[in-house]
């Protein structure tokens, strides 16, 4: 931790209240999503995600470390959720023919049927837990805010 005045660096009591509203905000939506998801159709958002990831991709195959960068996260959780997804028959797995430490991930049918099952789901959620509670307006905003965000991760995972 950097010297100097620790105090000097926590939030303002405005900045902090937004803050911990847009993280507990974005826990809970990300909860109900899950539950749903699971509840319905067996599987998680996280899983649902990387379901759509394959089904947009050519082939519906990406390699892991690809699916990883696309859907944000480490390399191990992403190993961790396409077993399960294996072992429910929703993708394979191929070893990558010109990288020896490369694996491929294909969509199955049973995973495309199961993602088309479960999109309708997925959007009556986005509709009910986060777009009907906001004005176009409001959309508007958090879209600009969204961005903003956006270009300040972007700037600083370059470097720059």
């Amino acid at each position: 931790m950097p010297e100097g005045n620790f105090q000097s660096r926590w939030l303002a009591p405005g900045v902090d209240d937004v803050w911990n509203q847009f993280l507990t905000v974005t826990h809970r939506l990300e909860h109900q999503i899950d539950r749903r998801l699971q509840d319905n159709h067996g599987i998680t958002h996280t899983q649902y995600e990387i379901l759509v990831r394959l089904a947009d991709a050519p082939k519906h195959a990406l390699r892991m470390s690809d699916l990883a960068e696309r859907i944000v996260t480490a390399k191990s959780a992403v190993t961790y959720q396409i077993g399960k997804l294996a072992d429910m028959g929703l993708v394979e797995r191929h070893k990558c023919e010109s990288d020896n430490r490369g694996v491929w991930v294909k969509l199955t049918d049973a995973g495309r049927e199961r993602l088309e099952k479960a999109a309708p789901c997925i959007l009556s959620l986005v509709r009910e837990l986060f777009l009907d509670a906001i004005t176009c307006d409001q959309a508007d905003e958090l879209n600009k805010l969204l961005e903003t965000w956006a270009g300040n991760l972007d700037r600083i995972e370059r470097g720059a």
